[in-house]
C-alpha cells in the first residue's frame, strides 16, 4: 500500500507523504493535461533510494514523452536529493520551493516558500530572498550554505 497520495488541485496534482518503493509514480504521467504536469511537493515528507530511483525514471520518461514537468512548492526533503543527485532534475522546472530561514530577533526556525520565477535573478547569484519572520516580524536569515543549497537550480 502506497504511502502517497495525490490529490487534483486545481491545474496541479498534490502529493503528500513519502516517495519510496510503494509510490507509482509513473501512473502522474497519464494524468498529464495538453503536455503539462504540474505537481505540487509541499506535503512530500520523505524519500529513500528506491523513491530516488523512481523519481529519476518518471522524470526521464517524462522528458521522453515531450511532457513539461512543472514542481512546485519542493519540499526541503527533496530539494536535498535534487542537489546531491543530478539526475534526480530532470527536465523538470522548479517555480517554487521551500527553504530553511531563521529569525535574528526571535530565534524562529521555519521552512519558507521562495518563488523560485519571481527570484530568479538573486538566486541565480545565490542571493536568498529576504523573509519577514512570521512571528515578530524581524528579519530572517537563510539558514544554509547557499551555494549547496541552490545548486539544484543550474540545470547540468
Amino acid at each position: 500500500m502506497s504511502r502517497l497520495t495525490v490529490t487534483p488541485q486545481g491545474d496541479a496534482l498534490m502529493l503528500a507523504g513519502a516517495i519510496d518503493e510503494t509510490a507509482d509514480l509513473m501512473s502522474l504521467l497519464g494524468r498529464a493535461q495538453g503536455g503539462r504536469l504540474a505537481l505540487d511537493l509541499a506535503g512530500v515528507t520523505f524519500i529513500n533510494s528506491l523513491g530516488v530511483r523512481d523519481w529519476i525514471r518518471f522524470q526521464s520518461t517524462a522528458t521522453q514523452q515531450g511532457l513539461q514537468v512543472e514542481l512546485r512548492r519542493v519540499a526541503e526533503v527533496l530539494i536535498h536529493q535534487l542537489n546531491m543527485i543530478i539526475a534526480t532534475r530532470g527536465t523538470a522546472r522548479v517555480t517554487s520551493f521551500f527553504a530553511p530561514y531563521a529569525c535574528d530577533k526571535c530565534g524562529r526556525e521555519e521552512s519558507l516558500l521562495v518563488d523560485a520565477v519571481a527570484n530568479a535573478q538573486g538566486l541565480a547569484r545565490l542571493e536568498p530572498p529576504p523573509m519577514t519572520c512570521p512571528e515578530c516580524g524581524g528579519a530572517m536569515a537563510f539558514n544554509d550554505f547557499p551555494e549547496r543549497y541552490f545548486s539544484f537550480l543550474s540545470q547540468g
